[in-house]
């Protein structure tokens, strides 16, 4: 008999696409499955679709449970609640305006059960704008990412980026991998770290999340390769940077002082190399970084 395994989704006015994305995970050839719907008090259609959707996807081996707050908690906040409703023994992070492959659970849970030396495992990811059409179909290409198992001093030192919607973890720690702490910018980073203590994060070089960006999430990172309109790309980046600078600055204290409190060690200036690239001092330097990106990689745009 297989595992169970838990989906837990964050919601927040993503009228849009939430359908999709639900049904991508009703398609899964996986089962069973257990599905953890926490809406952050959506002021639009999201919560009657979520609702409706459950009604019609009932059967035996996919239960739902939905969460709804009064007020809007923040992802990290809302991420935490959820951990509390978690039985299955793996656990995948998903946002609201993705796409799965059916084979996303088989694929990762597949993979930890053939390697218990990982607790976690991220898989590849390709990139879709609004409509669906896929703009970069690996992430894990496009990056030059190095595939290798990773241990607790690698993540710690290595560049790299660990997304919570190609996540599969083993939910064994969960109780000291969470609480979140609300002012956390990068929640899937902080989960990374956290997990590494128990087990390896190992990588799924398969194709197994379509992440869309469009104009409410568009990542900074890609606004230059994947917007047409340059004035709206160089604001999406400038934004973008601000960020950044707020992830360096802050994200390190938070998780130093959390490495301290929950495993009595600290790890300083090293943790800035987590974060990909260390951020510049102005905001040119971060447009420099991306040109010579583009030049490097050329641009996956259609």
């Amino acid at each position: 008999m297989k595992e169970l395994a838990t989906v837990i989704l964050p919601t927040f006015n993503g009228q849009d696409y939430i359908q999709q994305m639900l049904d991508s995970i009703y398609a899964q050839e996986y089962r069973p499955i257990e599905v953890i719907i926490t809406d952050d008090a959506s002021t639009d259609g999201t919560v009657s679709i979520i609702k409706n959707w459950v009604l019609s996807n009932q059967e035996p081996d996919l239960s739902c449970r939905m969460i709804m707050n009064d007020k809007n908690k923040g992802i990290s906040r809302n991420l935490t609640d959820a951990v509390k409703y978690v039985h299955g023994r793996y656990l995948f992070l998903a946002d609201q305006d993705d796409l799965w492959q059916m084979n996303k659970i088989s694929r990762q849970v597949d993979y930890l059960e053939k390697n218990q030396d990982c607790i976690m495992c991220i898989c590849d990811r390709s990139v879709i704008n609004a409509g669906g059409d896929v703009m970069c179909p690996s992430l894990f290409e496009y990056r030059n990412a190095d595939l290798g198992k990773r241990d607790y001093r690698k993540v710690i030192n290595s560049v790299a980026q660990y997304p919570a919607n190609c996540m599969c973890l083993r939910t064994g720690h969960l109780r000291n991998i969470f609480p979140i702490p609300a002012k956390i910018k990068s929640h899937d980073t902080f989960i990374t770290i956290m997990a590494a203590h128990y087990g390896k994060i190992g990588y799924v070089k398969n194709v197994l999340t379509k992440y869309r960006i469009h104009g409410k999430n568009l990542s900074g990172q890609y606004a230059i390769e994947s917007n047409k309109n340059m004035f709206k790309a160089w604001m999406i980046l400038y934004k973008s940077f601000r960020r950044k600078k707020k992830i360096e600055k802050n994200d390190t204290l938070i998780i130093q002082y959390e490495l301290q409190k929950r495993f009595h060690e600290c790890r300083g200036k090293s943790l800035k190399k987590i974060w990909g690239y260390e951020i510049k001092n102005t905001f040119m330097d971060t447009v420099k970084y991306m040109l010579r990106n583009l030049e490097k990689r050329g641009r996956f745009c259609k």
